[in-house]
């Protein structure tokens, strides 16, 4: 009988780079003609939003954002050390990366015994990457172990109970591992002590209705595109009821396995509402609630239409995890929310101990 573990954290682009560089989000935003004018004085801003940006463009702030976040994926690293898994299962999206027009599954498990990456050489949409705060090479190769036996027999069996799961044994246009999954094991290993766990990559299509739209992130603020929506991302009940799946699958395996959700929650690129200036805090606020309190069925009863209105598509990689939880009747010991208007989105982290 296998334990698993559950884990979430954000995998935000701005903590590879320096405090000062963090608000390039905002910064980008802002030179797009979808925005009103009277919006690009920050004077007119969510208080907490001005707050935050403070008299040196959010600089300050941006590092005691860096600070919450670090602390947290501390604990996070501690709990995985104390857990030793066999290996992670890491839910992350795809931001037209990995596919392309040519095919977008709603779920992807990937199925290699090696990963390599350089993920300092792209992001922040820039031709030449700045220095991330570790002064490691934009060039420096990352080698991260697969488990392939243990993603073939959980897309085996989620394919026995029902699931029509897609499966690759190699990357179709991207070279190495998208930033969802790259930048989780970045993070839980922020303190560069080493990394020698396992994954096993689990692609979720929580772009969903703009993935190909807008090139799986802002296209849609700079040009005039083609307006019409991409068929829609699966449901929270699909996510939620997969990670069920799931957690039958582990809990009846030889492995001991860490089930991670890799993402912040609402975006401010994707929330229309707010002009795509500023996430959905107070949304965030109650899914937040709702985890801390173990009302995961709330989860599940989401609508997509809700999820897309409040910015939070990428919620959706947590879905699984916390699907699984639920099944297995574990709670979150510890998790925390680190508030942001300013730096795109607020990013959670949380733990469920094995229960017992």
């Amino acid at each position: 009988m296998g334990d698993v573990l559950g884990l979430g954290l954000s995998h935000f682009p701005g903590f590879v780079y320096d405090d000062s560089d963090m608000v390039m989000r905002v910064k980008h935003t802002l030179r797009s003609s979808r925005i009103p004018e009277e919006l690009k004085d920050p004077g007119s801003w969510p208080a907490q939003m001005q707050e935050e940006w403070g008299t040196d463009e959010g600089t300050a702030f941006a590092g005691r954002h860096r600070q919450q976040f670090v602390a947290g994926v501390r604990r996070l690293r501690a709990a995985l050390d104390e857990f030793k898994p066999d290996c992670l299962v890491i839910f992350g999206d795809d931001q037209y990366e990995n596919f392309h027009e040519d095919i977008v599954p709603p779920f992807c498990v990937y199925a290699s015994e090696l990963f390599e990456t350089r993920p300092f050489l792209k992001g922040r949409g820039r031709a030449e990457q700045p220095p991330n705060v570790w002064g490691e090479p934009n060039d420096k190769l990352f080698a991260v172990k697969g488990h392939s036996r243990a993603a073939r027999q959980l897309t085996r069996s989620l394919l026995n109970q029902g699931f029509d799961m897609p499966y690759a044994y190699k990357t179709l246009h991207y070279e190495g591992l998208g930033h969802a999954f790259i930048r989780a094991v970045l993070y839980l290993d922020y303190d560069r002590t080493g990394w020698d766990y396992p994954i096993i990559p689990f692609h979720v299509n929580a772009y969903g209705s703009g993935l190909v739209r807008n090139r799986g992130g802002s296209q849609h603020l700079f040009s005039e595109g083609d307006e019409a929506e991409d068929p829609p991302a699966p449901s929270p009940r699909r996510c939620f009821e997969l990670g069920q799946a799931i957690a039958r699958t582990f809990k009846d395996s030889p492995w001991r396995v860490a089930l991670v959700g890799s993402s912040s929650w609402s975006h401010a690129f994707l929330t229309e509402k707010n002009h795509w200036l500023y996430p959905d805090v107070p949304s965030d606020r109650q899914r937040f609630e709702e985890l801390r309190s173990g009302n995961l069925l709330a989860w599940r009863d989401r609508s997509l239409e809700d999820v897309e209105q409040t910015g939070q598509h990428e919620w959706l990689n947590w879905v699984p995890m916390v699907g699984a939880m639920f099944e297995l009747g574990q709670r979150a010991s510890w998790c925390d929310l680190a508030e942001s208007y300013l730096m795109n989105s607020s990013k959670c982290a949380a733990i469920f101990p094995p229960a017992g």
